[in-house]
């Protein structure tokens, strides 16, 4: 995982020397949040938003090897590995090759086609296996700078990218997590999808994120509910199909069933973020209706994403 530092960059530059907190929003989907959550940056200071100016979002998103990620145990133990490696200095060569992927797919050198990006994985693999003797990619990287090169000159070989080599300052410089203890913050923003995210698991990603004093921000059923409670009828739903959320359709839950009478043609990777972000204060009124207390909304319907607008607005 990584910095969406292109997010993160439209963000207003201060004219003060006063201190910038980061909040890493870690998404356990890789559309629908990351739409809601963009809005709320472009919006950010418009007088019915008013993030605090010294805050600045930044999104993670997911490398190469963790596409498809949804479990909020696995992504939370991910963000922890990525801040351990960047307190220590030392990687393993999952997120080396990542960090290639990362800057290949960024520069344009390879193209979005699926099968040329599982064609280039693939080789860096072969390269670490049979080139490099690496047994597991869970190893830790002696010499990032050597092993970079290393793969880098295989890499050309073996597919003819050129200029591969000049690049290895820039990926080695480009990659990471910045994070600083103490004064950023990770913000976890996860469904409560009983099939998918046990009860064990749920209580161990609360434990971990208070023990580590990281934000974990769930919506029960799912975050298409903290979406409908920026209409006013949200409270007319009903409360047993929304904590089962059962499929009405091949394709779709109530919640999301619901969520498209309100905003047709709604697609969980495209619909008007921007709308519903200028009623943000009608969907903070709305959550008090519900549970917002995080221990309880393990079992119960309701979010705390609202809490953490408001702590955004300093």
């Amino acid at each position: 995982m990584r910095e969406r530092k292109s997010f993160a960059q439209r963000a207003r530059v201060l004219k003060s020397d006063e201190a910038r907190k980061k909040y890493f929003l870690v998404y356990e989907g890789e559309k629908t949040e990351l739409l809601y959550f963009e809005a709320v940056n472009e919006l950010r200071e418009e007088p019915g938003l008013g993030l605090n100016p010294l805050i600045e979002l930044v999104p993670i998103v997911r490398s190469y090897s963790e596409t498809g990620w949804s479990n909020p145990k696995k992504i939370v133990e991910r963000i922890i590995k990525h801040i351990e490696e960047e307190k220590s200095g030392f990687i393993s060569y999952e997120t080396l090759l990542n960090w290639l992927m990362e800057y290949l797919q960024e520069q344009g050198d390879i193209t979005n086609d699926p099968s040329v990006i599982k064609g280039i994985w693939d080789a860096l693999l072969w390269i670490c296996e049979a080139q490099l003797g690496i047994a597991s990619l869970s190893q830790t990287v002696n010499n990032v700078q050597e092993s970079c090169e290393k793969i880098m000159t295989a890499l050309s070989q073996e597919t003819g990218l050129e200029g591969l080599m000049e690049a290895v300052t820039k990926i080695i410089n480009h990659a990471g997590i910045i994070y600083a203890e103490g004064l950023d913050k990770i913000c976890f923003i996860v469904d409560r999808d009983k099939k998918s995210f046990t009860a064990d698991q749920y209580e161990y990603v609360l434990e971990e994120c208070q023990k580590r004093k990281f934000g974990l921000y769930v919506t029960n059923p799912c975050f298409e509910f903290w979406l409908l409670m920026h209409f006013d009828d949200v409270s007319e739903l009903d409360q047993e199909q929304l904590i089962e959320n059962p499929r009405i359709t091949s394709k779709r839950r109530y919640a999301e069933d619901e969520l498209r009478k309100r905003i047709p043609g709604y697609t969980k990777s495209a619909y008007d973020a921007m709308t519903l972000v200028r009623n943000i204060d009608v969907a903070i009124h709305n959550e008090k209706d519900f549970c917002e207390d995080i221990n309880a909304l393990k079992d119960s319907v309701g979010s705390n994403v609202g809490l953490l607008i408001c702590e955004m607005r300093g």
